[in-house]
């Protein structure tokens, strides 16, 4: 009884009105019953959200602005077969379409809502399909999981990733044709002896979109799906770092960070900062954070520049072949008077000529010189600022061996 309680506990249910304050009450009744809740006001928002969120339980009104939520009714049940469902209605009176839509749902409440009968038949609706997904789970633990052994490392990673989530060979291949369906794209589809054929070794290296699957169902990270079939992305990394080309360009953002994490640290509720105190005593945790993800949040303001074997602007400070750390907060230039080249600030500018590395100078009437190396041999060039794009300062230069 607990373990079902606990399944509860989890359960999301989806509220579907397009009054936004009926909706938000509505929700935060469920939400106070236990319960995660979701929301959305339109036929295509409720298709969207059960696709991704996967909701136990939806209350859905039957008046919306794209349909009628009864119509709706054997598409939520072709998509989630155990999907509890409730019809909220403000009509009184009830026509064939409704009646016969009914036997897709599990009941219908009528407005104003009574929030006991519909705790009541939710609570029900809810325990019901939670010992039905536990029997199944039961029966699917005995026949469906990998019972072989296997010496392949994605097989392994994969075996106890399964054996973790208590995921079965038939939820793998039912949840892959889910991603598929929502993706548009039949290649993430995973059959049930290509699955076996994968844990086996016989496929070595599945295509990349079935890879997508199995690192979405089973919650793991591409570092780990990368280790497993062979892939080393530092030594990729180090790699591109080594390549010289003819132009000067900088090395793909994903290429430096790729599987590449930071911890941070997710504070106590009660914690101050407005006081001095001790780090650790206000962390409740620290959570492993890819680095790619934290830079979608705040881009990464450093990059790596390999200087091309035609650019000799720098050199012999920055000769080709040169390995360069720019920072790109740092991209003002400002006029130089009596200036060396001891003082003067490098850096990595898109002309229209292409990407080089140069000093720079403003001039008057809103223009600027870009100043090779007295020793490179190459002569000032003077643009209009805004024909140039001044990317970043150099801080740091590697040079080739």
């Amino acid at each position: 009884m607990r373990a079902i309680e606990a399944d509860l506990s989890k359960s999301t249910v989806l509220v579907v009105d397009d009054d936004a304050t009926f909706r938000a009450t509505l929700a935060e009744a469920v939400h106070a019953w236990g319960y995660r809740t979701l929301e959305a006001a339109t036929l295509a928002e409720t298709l969207t959200i059960v696709d991704r969120q996967r909701p136990s339980a939806v209350l859905l009104d039957v008046k919306l602005p794209d349909g009628s939520g009864i119509s709706l009714l054997p598409q939520l049940k072709k998509r989630s077969p155990e999907l509890v469902i409730v019809i909220i209605t403000g009509y009184g009176r009830h026509n064939d379409a409704f009646e016969a839509g009914l036997r897709h749902a599990y009941g219908y409440v009528t407005k104003p809502v009574d929030q006991a009968e519909l705790r009541s038949m939710l609570d029900t609706a809810l325990k019901d399909r939670a010992v039905r997904e536990r029997k199944l789970g039961s029966s699917n633990s005995k026949r469906g999981r990998p019972q072989r052994q296997t010496t392949a490392p994605l097989g392994k990673l994969i075996v106890s990733a399964m054996k973790l989530l208590e995921l079965s060979y038939k939820d793998i291949v039912s949840e892959s044709d889910r991603l598929a369906r929502v993706n548009n794209n039949d290649d993430m589809r995973i059959g049930k002896s290509t699955l076996g054929n994968i844990i086996s070794g016989s496929i070595r290296q599945p295509g990349t979109a079935k890879l997508d699957s199995l690192r979405i169902i089973l919650n793991l990270s591409e570092s780990d799906v990368d280790a497993a079939i062979g892939l080393q992305p530092e030594r990729r990394f180090a790699e591109q770092l080594e390549t010289n080309r003819a132009r000067t360009h900088e090395v793909p953002f994903d290429a430096v960070t790729r599987h590449r994490r930071v911890r941070i640290p997710f504070m106590r509720d009660d914690a101050n900062l407005d006081q001095t105190q001790f780090l650790e005593g206000s962390v409740k945790r620290w959570a492993q954070i890819e680095v790619e993800y934290v830079g979608s949040i705040y881009p990464p303001h450093l990059c790596y520049v390999v200087v091309g074997d035609a650019d000799t602007n720098a050199s012999p400070l920055a000769p080709p072949g040169s390995r360069l750390l720019v920072n790109k907060l740092l991209n003002k230039v400002h006029p130089a008077v009596n200036v060396s080249f001891h003082e003067r600030e490098l850096f990595y500018v898109l002309t229209p000529n292409g990407l080089t590395c140069v000093y720079a100078e403003m001039l008057p009437g809103d223009k600027i010189l870009l100043i090779p190396h007295p020793a490179s041999g190459n002569v000032r060039e003077e643009f209009m600022r805004d024909e140039v794009t001044i990317i970043g300062q150099v801080v740091g230069v590697l040079h080739p061996a």
